[in-house]
């Protein structure tokens, strides 16, 4: 039947394009806004993403990180309570994992801006880290 066969070409078709279209997606200039952020101004926000805990410095890092997101085409992260948060901290990490490199800024009793550098063996490790002990690590 020659309709059919049209018809099924003109489904296959529109799936192609339908492909090209989502495979040229550039979402690199969605978001513009980056702000110069201190990190040492701490007001923690707590956000869960992809079913893991994470924990911002303050609302400034907390939103270029979201600006970044949205350039990697990715959904904005939320924020949410610390308890609410702290029921998605890891538990559990897996072996395998690349290690890496985190930096948790601070301000002590006399004022003076410092900051701690610490290596994890994985990110779900330093995730667990900032999530139990409340602290925001900066990237």
């Amino acid at each position: 039947n020659m309709y059919a066969k049209w018809s099924m070409l003109a489904v296959l078709f529109s799936g192609l394009l339908y492909l090209s279209n989502t495979q040229t997606t550039d979402c690199s200039n969605n978001c513009m806004l980056r702000a110069r952020c201190t990190p040492y101004y701490k007001d923690l926000v707590w956000a869960v993403v992809d079913r893991v805990c994470r924990v911002f410095q303050n609302g400034c890092i907390f939103s270029n990180e979201n600006c970044m997101r949205a350039n990697q085409c990715l959904p904005p992260m939320v924020a949410t309570t610390k308890e609410k948060c702290m029921e998605s901290c890891p538990r559990m990490c897996s072996r395998g994992a690349p290690p890496v490199c985190g930096w948790f800024p601070f301000t002590d009793r006399n004022g003076v801006n410092g900051g701690k550098s610490l290596t994890f063996r994985s990110r779900c490790l330093l995730d667990l880290y900032a999530c139990r002990k409340a602290e925001g690590e900066i990237n």
